[in-house]
C-alpha cells in the first residue's frame, strides 16, 4: 500500500513550482489522490504530468 502512495518524482517536481495546485492536491480526499497518482504513474512525458498538475490548479 505505501508503494501506491508515493508521489512520481516528476509529479512532485511540477507541484512544487505551482502552490495552487498543491494546495489543491493536499484537500483531496485520500481515493481522489490516489487516482491522481495513478494518473502520474501513467504519464509519459512532461506535458502530461503538466497537464495533471495544470487540472488540479484550476480545481475550485
Amino acid at each position: 500500500m505505501a508503494e501506491r502512495q508515493d508521489m512520481p518524482i516528476g509529479l512532485a517536481f511540477q507541484m512544487a513550482m505551482n502552490q495552487k495546485a498543491m494546495e489543491h492536491f493536499a484537500q483531496l480526499s485520500e481515493e481522489e489522490k490516489g487516482q491522481i497518482l495513478d494518473e502520474a504513474r501513467s504519464a509519459s512525458s512532461k506535458s502530461q504530468m503538466r497537464g495533471i498538475v495544470d487540472s488540479l490548479e484550476r480545481m475550485e
